[in-house]
């Protein structure tokens, strides 16, 4: 029923006409003549008015159709159009909106599916790196157990089964976390706490790295700086770029932290004098699993940046970053109230 409109307007004008001319009849002599006209033209009426409805079911009908037709194309993932595009109809209009969702959603799915082999090879990587450390760890604690063993064999075994823990603490640390981002369980609780305190936190998670590395950490502050943050979870933001500027900036280098103060945040700047990071790059360093060009021979699985990111933009924060050749400054921007 494409021209249903038109059907509609024509039978309403040829309504209108009998009425007119059966009113017009009134004004004729002959009563039994008139009297005939009224009835022929009731009936006559009221077949148009039947007729009118039978069209009408017939265009929902089709219009039902045509929309199941539309998003049956939809589930099956198809393009079709069943409507005309070039007319501004309402159908037309729901048909670009459905397809449109559909584009979306398949997008997502694609991401979605992307996003999942990339965790199922993360986790298959790292169960398959955890197996080195246990095994490591496990040789030279029987190792130790020798009592002939010299001072200076038994100090490189201790040392080699230090070198296997810290390894498995650490892919440990990053299956938690990564389980936390997966589950959507970081709940931040605001509260007025001391950025100074959550930045001194920070550091002594990273010291022992720092000092193994001859890195010079140094946070020079005389004021005490009061914003609404999470404790815990800014600790765990703020350690996550100390972690990457120790891993990237040479034996000896420096890590600098500074807190500049402003109507309503507070700017943590996180400098280094590390390698530096490629301009290209700058702006997927906060994406999920991504690892840089750099970073092949570096431990990492690429979720720190990502964490630190999404702990600071749930506080109304945001992060920047600026780096060159001579080294990298990340700047936390922090709401004070």
């Amino acid at each position: 029923m494409r021209h249903f409109e038109i059907y509609r307007k024509l039978i309403l004008i040829l309504g209108v006409i009998i009425s007119v001319v059966s009113a017009a009849m009134f004004f004729v002599e002959n009563s039994s003549f008139v009297i005939f006209l009224v009835i022929f033209s009731f009936v006559i009426l009221c077949g148009f008015l039947f007729l009118l409805d039978f069209l009408h079911n017939r265009y929902n009908d089709d219009l039902l159709e045509n929309i199941t037709l539309l998003i049956e194309t939809l589930v099956e993932q198809q393009e079709q159009y069943i409507f005309s595009e070039a007319e501004d109809t309402l159908t037309a209009r729901l048909q670009h909106q459905l397809l449109k969702l559909r584009n979306i959603l398949t997008a997502q799915n694609k991401m979605l599916a992307k996003e999942k082999e990339q965790i199922k090879m993360l986790i298959s990587d790292i169960s398959h790196q955890i197996k080195t450390p246990i095994a490591a760890a496990n040789t030279f604690a029987q190792l130790l157990s020798d009592k002939e063993l010299t001072d200076e064999e038994r100090s490189e075994y201790i040392a080699t089964l230090q070198m296997s823990l810290e390894k498995l603490t650490f892919l440990t640390n990053s299956l938690i976390k990564m389980s936390r981002l997966e589950s959507g369980i970081i709940s931040l609780k605001l509260k007025r706490n001391s950025l100074n305190n959550i930045v001194l936190q920070a550091v002594k998670t990273v010291y022992a790295k720092a000092k193994g590395k001859n890195i010079t950490i140094t946070f020079d502050c005389n004021h005490n700086f009061q914003a609404m943050l999470d404790f815990n979870w800014t600790a765990e933001a703020i350690a996550n770029i100390l972690d990457n500027a120790i891993k990237y900036t040479p034996n000896g280098g420096f890590v600098c932290l500074q807190i500049t103060e402003y109507p309503s945040y507070l700017r943590l700047d996180i400098s280094d004098n590390g390698i530096g990071i490629p301009e290209d790059e700058q702006a997927k360093i906060f994406g999920r699993f991504y690892r840089g060009k750099y970073s092949a021979e570096i431990d990492g699985v690429g979720i720190g940046l990502y964490l630190t990111r999404d702990i600071i933009n749930k506080q109304n924060g945001y992060i920047k970053v600026i780096s060159d050749r001579n080294g990298s400054t990340f700047s936390l921007f922090l709401k004070k109230d």
